[in-house]
């Protein structure tokens, strides 16, 4: 194909991943991997529509519309065998599974998990695990990522300056688009992430003020993520929670004693709230570096069994060195197609990691 008419295409992993199926490559990584026990960890956050007009908030956070994810959750049922998490408690038993294994889990307990993606996990009966961050059922906000992104779409004006902490004196100079806020957004995201923001609620403020952008953060937060009575509802249904942390932060750019408490406390408020045991946590963010060895001896320390990273891969079964507390999942975005998610997986599963 030539070079021009292949950059125009509009998502290219989704036209190579379409072309390894066609010339049979797809059947091939597949059958190569039916020998190996593998577990396919699907990470999901929000289902909704994305865009400047259709949702408020930070796109990126949006893994799916429901068509989409309805769409994946067909694939799932049709090409894998679903576990529960409680099933993972016995992996020798899966081992023996004939089909690949897949489990479905949603991170950061986002209210359109059960508005819009219940239903669809109902009708198709796949259960899933929902990993919850209970700082925002007890106190609803907006995260900081949402906040900012909420600010940036709404504001009028077309050039910010924010000083990244009160005694910085190299501010934050954000051109903000009139038509695409993508470029304004990422760059306050981006300085988020590189430590640049020393007190969030302080910049949050100074944000706001600069964009002329009122922000009812609690109002936001109670309409944005789950309550109790929905956590409750899950488990009634037969899907399982998990721990998310208490206030979604970094567990590794803590001591020990407050790592402690964001594992203890989770669990302990989730169990209180579900009336059930809490045995797995997947660790906020969950790169390298926002979580670590010592974060692993604390989460076990704390009563988890089982935890979930954001590292890219599968997890092999019958592997010597399997780590329940850091199994890898599979980060599913917008982007993702059917045909995407199914070749990823057998990519995984057969070669040990992905090009798509």
């Amino acid at each position: 194909m030539p070079a021009r008419l292949f950059q125009s295409i509009p998502n290219k992993r989704d036209f190579l991943a379409r072309s390894l199926g066609a010339t049979g490559g797809l059947r091939l990584l597949e059958r190569l991997a039916r020998g190996s026990r593998s577990l396919v960890v699907l990470t999901y956050h929000r289902i909704a529509s994305r865009g400047f007009a259709a949702d408020p908030y930070y796109d990126p956070v949006i893994s799916a519309a429901p068509d989409r994810f309805r769409d994946h959750m067909r694939l799932v049922r049709d090409r894998f065998q679903i576990v529960r998490l409680d099933d993972l408690a016995d992996a020798a038993r899966l081992a023996d599974a004939r089909k690949p294994l897949a489990m479905v889990t949603f991170d950061d307990g986002y209210r359109d998990n059960h508005d819009a993606a219940l239903p669809i996990l109902e009708h198709l009966e796949i259960p899933a695990t929902f990993f919850i961050p209970t700082g925002f059922l007890e106190r609803p906000r907006l995260p900081w990522w949402d906040h900012v992104a909420y600010v940036l779409k709404k504001t009028a004006a077309r050039r910010l300056i924010v000083k990244r902490a009160d005694d910085d004196g190299s501010p934050l100079l954000i051109d903000v688009d009139p038509v695409d806020r993508t470029a304004a957004i990422m760059r306050v995201i981006r300085a988020f992430l590189a430590g640049e923001v020393s007190d969030e609620a302080a910049f949050l403020e100074r944000l706001e003020e600069q964009a002329e952008v009122a922000v009812d953060s609690p109002a936001l937060g109670r309409d944005l993520f789950m309550t109790w009575e929905h956590l409750k509802r899950l488990v009634a249904l037969g899907h399982s929670i998990g721990s998310h942390g208490h206030d979604h932060v970094a567990l590794a750019s803590l001591p020990d004693a407050p790592q402690r408490r964001e594992l203890a406390l989770s669990r302990t408020i989730l169990e209180a709230a579900v009336n059930a045991p809490v045995k797995a946590v997947a660790y906020p963010y969950g790169w390298p570096g926002a979580f670590s060895g010592r974060t692993l001896e604390l989460a076990a320390d704390a009563g988890f069994t089982l935890g979930f990273t954001g590292l890219e891969g599968i997890n092999r079964l019958d592997a010597p060195d399997l780590a329940p507390l850091a199994l890898r999942r599979l980060n599913i975005g917008a982007g993702d197609t059917p045909a995407l998610l199914r070749a990823r997986s057998a990519l995984h599963a057969a070669a040990g990691g992905s090009w798509l």
